[in-house]
């Protein structure tokens, strides 16, 4: 089954479980997944088109996001008073709440209402309260619900939550309060369920038993890593193979920095960071229409690698040619210093060698 939100689920109807039974289910996922940092300029950021059916639907308020609540009307109004800027609203909303809550786990869901007044609660208290607050707002905002991993290879039986907020021209940015993650989310959080649950809570399975009480259910969730090949697919090799060479392309533009490229090839340094701007576009792109349009995302894939590995080959080459002018003119200046040291050391042999001259013909007289 499917919502409107794109959440998927697997269901069942009249499921027999037997006295002693057990009933288990496996899903196996290969996923492709990394950090994403968005750098805000909020010049370019427009007004929210209302009429709009993401407006529409993610400011209005739900159960446990209280967005209509007049306490919570009147707190989102003073956080964001004199503000034009809707970014900088939602810094403050997001300082907000990071400050007024303290963490403590709650054994069942309390609304952004109830984290408000008592101040406490989980991940889920953060996030519902954030997103109360933004909508209160007039800021687009929605729940993610699913699993954060703290190292590579982990198992988990508890679930995370956290939000986004939209903005025009920039699409949905991750907010983790709990974490402190503001307008970046790491490559170890996973979403299964996006926005408002149509079918179930917000949880990550429901199970609903009518007759037996004693029905017992939980849920493992492991992270394992594995490598590209698993795939079979080129553009996924493109995407990775893109995201590794960036960071060593950063590697390189750094210590062409450190080696002062700058000063010595300033156009051929531009050209450099051009390019790889451009290839750092073209990986956005591919990001952005990877679901909405595989094609134009395979061909941003292809050249951005392209793009990043001539990025690296220039970055390096320019650091070598920096290099060799810096060797040559350290061996200039020692050659020069030892033709004066030199030039010294034979006018003191020249000098001393007269001084004898005197001293034995002084002896003589």
């Amino acid at each position: 089954m499917n919502d409107s939100s794109g959440n998927r689920y697997f269901h069942w109807n009249n499921l027999k479980i037997g006295g002693k039974q057990t009933f288990s289910l496996e899903l196996d996922y290969y996923v492709l997944s990394f950090s994403i940092r968005y750098l805000v300029d909020s010049s370019i950021v427009e007004n929210y088109d209302t009429n709009s059916e993401i407006y529409k639907k993610y400011v209005q308020p739900e159960e446990l996001i209280e967005s209509d609540n007049s306490t919570i009307i009147l707190l989102a109004r003073n956080l964001t008073n004199n503000v034009d800027n809707w970014h900088e609203k939602t810094v403050r909303i997001y300082n907000f709440v990071h400050r007024h809550i303290h963490y403590e786990v709650q054994k069942e869901e309390k609304g952004a209402l109830w984290a408000l007044e008592n101040g406490v609660g989980d991940c889920s208290e953060y996030s519902y309260l954030f997103v109360a607050l933004c909508r209160a707002a007039e800021i687009p905002a929605r729940i993610q619900a699913g699993f954060s991993f703290h190292r590579p290879s982990e198992t988990l039986e508890d679930g995370h939550m956290w939000a986004e907020y939209y903005l025009e021209n920039y699409g949905w940015i991750p907010v983790d309060v709990t974490w402190r993650l503001f307008d970046v989310i790491d490559d170890r959080h996973f979403s299964s369920i996006q926005s408002v649950p149509e079918r179930i809570p917000y949880a990550n399975y429901f199970f609903a038993c009518e007759t037996e009480k004693n029905v017992k259910d939980n849920q493992t969730v492991s992270l394992t890593p594995c490598t590209t090949d698993v795939f079979g697919d080129s553009f996924i090799e493109n995407v990775v193979n893109t995201i590794e060479k960036t960071s060593q392309a950063k590697y390189a533009i750094f210590w062409g920095k450190v080696f002062g490229t700058a000063l010595i090839f300033p156009s051929e340094v531009e050209e450099v960071e051009q390019t790889f701007l451009k290839s750092q576009i073209q990986l956005q792109n591919v990001i952005d229409f990877w679901i909405e349009n595989p094609k134009i995302a395979e061909s941003n894939a292809a050249n951005a690698l392209e793009n990043v590995e001539k990025t690296l080959q220039n970055a390096w080459m320019l650091i070598v040619k920096a290099f060799t002018i810096f060797i040559g003119i350290t061996i200039v200046i020692l050659l020069i210093g030892l033709f004066f040291l030199k030039r010294y050391q034979t006018k003191q042999d020249s000098n001393s060698e007269q001084k004898f001259h005197l001293h034995a013909a002084l002896i003589l007289n």
